[in-house]
């Protein structure tokens, strides 16, 4: 017999995989193993007889491998609820798993979906992969925080989220119910900053405490707040403030181990500190800021040392990670993209990764928006990203909800993170900062600092810096507009 079914007496070696474990069952006239067997089933196929997508582990008459009810035998395969063979996750389909698991999770008194919960219910439902949601519902805090909300024990509100633990699996949480519209949208990393900042704070000596507070709050959060108005908190900037906050407490217990206060610190001290340890520029923006507001003496904060110029990177060696960007697909296709937009049009990779789909037309030619000025791709990245954007439509994780994200991340609401970008172009010797001022330093020698400013959208003295550094021939373009005889 064909049909799939445990075998019986003694255990062979799976003819699928080759590997000498248990075979118990019989698919295609083969013994498989359980793994083997596994993967058959998470992976249906267009059955070339019906042109369903089903599991294909039968033999027809023609020996055509197809589905069982073209084999001319009881489906083994099919989802006990729906008869669907797609996303099997037990003995139902992933749809009718998640199904059950949501109006389990989400149901209040009454046995209905929770009211204010009933916007998660729909836009889970539109996952791509609803195993992927079944397994995620199982985590903790996830299910028992949800059941907690639909059964009114908790509010469905920011404030429960704030109760739990800082951790990132309550940071997707958090995001998956603004993207879903069952919590106000705000800026994640910027709300969990803070409620880091208070509970380290909360840790620290008490005057310690009282001014690394003050800085935080009336100097570090209130420019992180004006800054986050345009732009929402990345996760290196959250880094980034947390790890200042460290080294300003490290650097109030340095002070009270060698017997000093912020109203005794002197030129001396100050000297010794940074002597001793390196990499602390928060520390001296701290001391600059306690020295205006009169909490320590005038002291001279030891400037950096400036690092010194990289040599300029070659033409050739930048048209050369063009091409292998251009072909090499090994590398995801989303970091390709971003790649060949900081090789070739100087971009940095904070700017690429908020792009939106808005951002790009395609009529007769592909034209992508990074500055005020519209830019034409050349035919090898327009091809690239077209073919990106048809990927994009199979492969949200979600089919409804969010920001419309050129390159979307895994976390509901977010764009892909400048570090997983990175991560993929820097063993190629990709450094998108060098390259990004390479070419601006090549643009400029050949069009006017304020074009390039346009079309790049980048800041017109960034721009002019450039010119004047390279002694472009360009750089006086705006006088000589200006002046009536051109001379």
């Amino acid at each position: 017999m064909n049909r799939p079914g445990r075998t019986h007496g003694h255990q062979v070696g799976c003819d699928r995989c080759a590997r000498h474990v248990a075979a118990r069952y019989s698919i295609l006239e083969q013994h498989v193993c359980n793994a083997c067997y596994s993967r058959l089933r998470r992976h249906p196929g267009r059955c070339p007889e019906c042109d369903q997508v089903k599991v294909l582990a039968f033999y027809d008459s023609i020996r055509r491998i197809v589905c069982a009810t073209c084999a001319g035998v009881p489906p083994r395969f099919a989802c006990i609820t729906c008869g669907s063979e797609e996303q099997l996750t037990g003995s139902q389909c992933g749809t009718c798993r998640l199904t059950e698991r949501l109006r389990d999770v989400l149901a209040d008194e009454g046995g209905g979906i929770h009211p204010g919960l009933a916007t998660l219910y729909d836009h889970l439902l539109t996952a791509r992969d609803p195993r992927a949601v079944v397994r995620w519902l199982r985590k903790e805090p996830v299910g028992v925080t949800l059941r907690a909300m639909s059964a009114d024990e908790l509010p469905i509100s920011h404030s429960t989220l704030d109760a739990l633990p800082l951790s990132p699996r309550v940071r997707y949480l958090r995001r998956m119910l603004i993207s879903a519209g069952t919590l106000p949208a705000i800026d994640v990393l910027l709300h969990d900053l803070e409620r880091h900042a208070t509970a380290f704070i909360a840790d620290l000596p008490r005057e310690h405490g009282a001014v690394t507070a003050q800085y935080f709050h009336w100097e570090l959060l209130r420019k992180i707040r004006q800054r986050s108005a345009n732009r929402a908190m990345t996760p290196s900037s959250y880094s980034t403030r947390s790890t200042e906050l460290r080294k300003i407490a490290d650097f109030l217990a340095w002070l009270e181990t060698n017997g000093l206060s912020m109203a005794s610190l002197d030129q001396a001290s100050v000297d010794r500190f940074f002597a001793h340890h390196h990499s602390q520029a928060a520390v001296g923006t701290f001391l600059n800021w306690a020295i205006r507001q009169g909490l320590t003496n005038p002291v001279q904060i030891p400037g950096r040392k400036p690092a010194p110029p990289r040599p300029p990177v070659p033409d050739d060696i930048l048209w050369a990670k063009v091409d292998q960007l251009v072909d090499d697909e090994s590398i995801p296709l989303g970091s390709r993209l971003i790649g060949l937009l900081v090789l070739v049009f100087a971009q940095r990779i904070s700017d690429c990764v908020r792009l939106r789909r808005s951002d790009v037309t395609d009529d007769e030619t592909m034209r992508i928006a990074l500055g005020r000025t519209p830019l034409t791709l050349p035919i090898p990245i327009a091809a690239l990203l077209r073919h990106h954007l048809e990927e994009l439509s199979t492969r949200r994780p979600y089919l409804d909800g969010g920001p419309d994200w050129l390159f979307p991340g895994a976390t509901p609401h977010c764009h892909v993170s400048e570090a997983s970008v990175a991560l993929h172009l820097v063993p190629h010797k990709i450094h998108a900062r060098e390259i990004q001022q390479a070419r601006i330093d090549h643009l400029v020698q050949t069009v006017p600092a304020s074009v390039v400013a346009d079309m790049l959208g980048i800041n017109i003295n960034t721009a002019v810096r450039h010119a004047a550094r390279t002694n472009s021939r360009w750089g006086n373009y705006p006088e000589l507009r200006a002046s009536p005889t051109g001379e």
